[in-house]
């Protein structure tokens, strides 16, 4: 971003859908103060129109005019449409911050590319990795350095129940969903290295397709097992598993909630994302729901403003997208040598 650094953010919206209604656009509402929406784009023209329409903005029907707009000072990329990373390379020629909520693990050839692209020209650049801020994890990491002590195993279950989260609404014949163990398998593998603030030693997974491929699906798996093994043997389990609702009708009324465990030193927590956690400590079993105020959207939005103000921010950057799309490649190879996770 060029000249001086406005206390006042103006936002170009790369990318209309779930993830612009209920996290970006209220968080962006709540603090006028510190941003503004001045244009937005999204592949399906009129759909920009009409969001355009009711914040009150421009709707570009190209992604260079909107990056190029004077009264842009910064891009967010919220969904994956037909244009890939294209708006990061824009963004970067022209050297304004880009906040990314795609999930960039599963390439890991065009992300190293990327990387060498932001930091070369400089750019701000902030992944979303939303669960860090949830109010679940953020009370997790005050119990563990207090009543737990330092975490020893992670066990956790997620359940999908469609890929719904990108572009919606839009035609599904233009969203390409993305396997489970990019998303949210990557986010995962993300929040347990926060977690344990470490990166792991190993990593390996299994995948299995329970529910047959369809004639014309490319068969990619419906369940995913990861294992990620961290020094002085500490270790995270997780599993992903896609509800088939059309196979298995009403079983969610009798499956077990997916949630997450973590076994710490002095004692057990137990999450259910984003804002609920169980703990066991010395002092008894304790039931905290915790207040969604600040949201997860304000929390990342507050960073990401610190961050392209030239702030001191605790925003993940793209060395940390980096570092988890190398497992995720590792854990590629192992399924692909059919090898099991270690006991």
């Amino acid at each position: 971003m060029a000249g001086s650094k406005p206390v006042r953010l103006r936002v170009g919206v790369v990318g209309l859908g779930r993830l612009w209604e209920t996290r970006h656009k209220p968080s962006l509402a709540r603090m006028d103060d510190r941003f503004r929406v001045t244009a937005v784009y999204d592949q399906v023209y009129r759909r920009a129109e009409m969001e355009a329409a009711q914040i009150g903005c421009a709707a570009c029907e190209g992604l260079s005019a909107l990056v190029e707009r004077p009264d842009v000072d910064v891009v967010y990329l919220l969904a994956r449409q037909w244009f890939g990373l294209e708006p990061i390379v824009l963004a970067c020629g022209a050297k304004k911050p880009v906040y990314c909520a795609l999930p960039l693990a599963d390439d890991l050839d065009e992300l190293e590319r990327l990387v060498e692209l932001v930091e070369s020209s400089g750019t701000i650049f902030m992944p979303e990795f939303a669960r860090r801020c949830y109010p679940a994890t953020l009370r997790l990491k005050e119990l563990l350095a207090t009543e737990l002590g330092p975490p020893r195993l992670i066990v956790g279950h997620s359940r999908l129940y469609g890929f719904d989260r990108y572009a919606v609404p839009g035609p599904a014949t233009q969203i390409a969903p993305a396997p489970l163990l990019i998303d949210p398998g990557s986010y995962l593998l993300d929040w347990c290295t926060f977690v344990f603030q470490a990166m792991p030693e190993a990593v390996q997974g299994v995948r299995a397709r329970v529910i047959p491929a369809s004639s014309g699906e490319d068969g990619e798996p419906d369940f995913e097992s990861l294992v990620a093994r961290f020094a002085g043997g500490a270790s995270a389990h997780l599993s992903i598993g896609l509800y088939q609702r059309n196979c298995w009708g009403d079983a969610t009324s009798f499956l077990p909630a997916p949630g997450f465990q973590v076994y710490a030193e002095r004692g057990v927590a137990s999450l259910e994302m984003p804002e609920r956690i169980q703990w066991s400590g010395n002092g008894g079993i304790h039931d905290e729901r915790l207040p969604l105020e600040p949201t997860v959207g304000d929390v990342l939005n507050e960073q990401f403003h610190r961050l392209a103000r030239g702030q001191n921010a605790l925003a993940p950057t793209i060395r940390d997208t980096l570092a988890i799309a190398r497992l995720v490649r590792e854990i590629r190879m192992s399924q692909a040598l059919g090898a099991s996770p270690p006991s």
